[in-house]
Formats: structure tokens, C-alpha cells, sequence
């Protein structure tokens, strides 16, 4: 029998897999990056531990899907998931502005940004942004908290000191360096607690709804579409068990 090179390439082509160079191949080596935050997910003893990362591992395992995880400053954090496809990020507050440049694959956190000082300090209070603007305030470089302080007419050459991570900004506090974070309360106590300063305690107006923030993994809008889409189903399904609930609360 009598075959032309064209026959015999599309003879394996239909019948086998060895063509898999023909095929459109799916890049799957995912990169995840976060900050660390011991509340939702932090690097301890060589382990990426904490609910976001079991959250990710979860739908990662549901998907059959692997990711590197790094952890890095926020700033870098969000560059680095904001221009490279196959980069997810944890854990991202959903923005207006980050909205078009991500797919938004499961909510992990329930969250709040307020002004807080310390309770020895009752001159630091604040009740709105107007008496915020006569302090100076800590806040993370490129955060979510950032970007709502500086559009309300916050800056950093009268009122904003930015630092690249969390342990920084309470730090400031502590000392008496900077008046006020904008931040979560229970990472601020949280991070008190792990310094050995579970007795300092803080102040903050009572949260009220537009105080309150959703957190989410997020992966860059310019990945495949077929492993978003893998992606995506596998936290539908995770969204349902009572495992999630457990990690969205714990």
C-alpha cells in the first residue's frame, strides 16, 4: 500500500494522539501570587497556609489544575497578576477599577476599611473623611484602601504614609509614628496579637455597609479561556460544599 507523507500525517492525525503538535496546545502552568496576610492566606515553615490558599488548593484539585504560589508584596503582587496571563491573585477586594482586568473566580473573605487609631489616643478619633484629611494615615501602597483615599482627594504629600505590607502600617501605629490606618480591624488586632501586643487596644467608628468589602481570587483576564472556564466550574461546584463555608468564615 502506497502512502503520501500528507496521508500518512493525517492517518495519526485522526487515529492517535502523537499529533498533539498539530493541536492548539493549553499552557496550564499557573503562577498564584499573594501578600501576606496571617487572617487569609501566609507562608509559615516552608507551607503556604491559610482559608484563601485552602480555598485555592480546593478548586485547583477540582479542576486538575497545579499553581505555584509566591508571596510578595502587594504592589508587586498586583503588577505582576495584572500583566501576565496564567497569574492568579489572592486575595483581591473587587473594584470598579480592577473589575474589566480579571475574572473573578470565588469570593474568599468578607472584609471592612475604616480609620482606626489607638484607644490611648482619643485626639486621633475620626467619625468622617473630612476629619481623616487633618491626620496622617498608614496605608498599603496600590491596596484597594489606597485607591478609595487618594480619589477622595488623599495624598502623600499632606496626609497618606504608604508602606508595601500590613505589619509596616500597624507598626506606625504602635509607635505614634502616623495617626490613623485605613484598614481592616481584625487584621489590625490580629497583627497586634502576633507582635506580643494583644493589650494595645484600637478605635474605630461602628462599620456601617459602605465600610464593608468582599475578597475574592482573581485570575488575568487574558488567560486561556479554557482553563478559566475550568476554573470557574470548579468553584461553582466548591461554592456548594460545606467546606467552603467553613473557610469563608473561619
Amino acid at each position: 500500500m502506497h502512502f503520501t507523507i500528507n496521508s500518512l500525517v493525517f492517518f495519526l492525525c485522526v487515529s492517535t494522539p502523537l499529533c498533539a503538535f498539530a493541536k492548539k496546545s493549553v499552557e496550564t502552568n499557573l503562577l498564584a501570587v499573594a501578600n501576606d496576610n496571617r487572617l487569609l492566606q501566609y507562608y509559615e515553615n516552608g507551607e503556604s497556609k491559610g482559608p484563601s490558599i485552602e480555598i485555592l488548593q480546593a478548586i485547583l484539585k477540582e479542576a486538575q489544575l497545579d499553581a505555584k504560589v509566591e508571596f510578595m508584596p502587594w504592589i508587586r503582587a498586583f503588577s505582576t497578576a495584572s500583566n501576565n496571563p496564567n497569574t492568579l491573585i489572592l486575595s483581591m477586594i473587587k473594584t470598579p477599577e480592577r473589575d474589566e482586568n480579571f475574572h473573578w473566580l470565588i469570593k474568599v473573605s468578607d472584609l471592612s476599611r475604616v480609620f482606626i487609631s489607638l484607644t490611648n489616643k482619643p485626639e486621633n478619633y475620626v467619625d468622617n473623611i473630612q476629619q481623616a484629611k487633618q491626620k496622617l494615615i498608614a496605608v498599603v501602597l496600590g491596596s484597594a484602601g489606597y485607591k478609595e483615599l487618594t480619589s477622595h482627594g488623599f495624598s502623600e504629600q499632606e496626609n497618606l504614609y504608604s508602606v508595601s505590607d500590613d505589619e509596616l502600617m500597624v507598626n506606625l501605629l504602635e509607635n505614634g509614628r502616623v495617626d490613623l490606618v485605613y484598614d481592616d480591624p481584625d487584621n489590625v488586632q490580629n497583627i497586634l496579637n502576633e507582635r506580643g501586643s494583644s493589650d494595645v487596644a484600637i478605635n474605630f467608628k461602628k462599620i456601617a455597609p459602605e465600610n464593608e468589602r468582599s475578597g475574592y481570587i482573581a485570575i488575568n483576564k487574558a488567560t486561556d479561556i479554557t482553563i478559566v472556564n475550568r476554573l470557574q466550574q470548579a468553584a461553582r461546584k466548591f461554592e456548594k460544599t460545606a467546606e467552603y463555608a467553613r473557610l469563608l468564615i473561619k
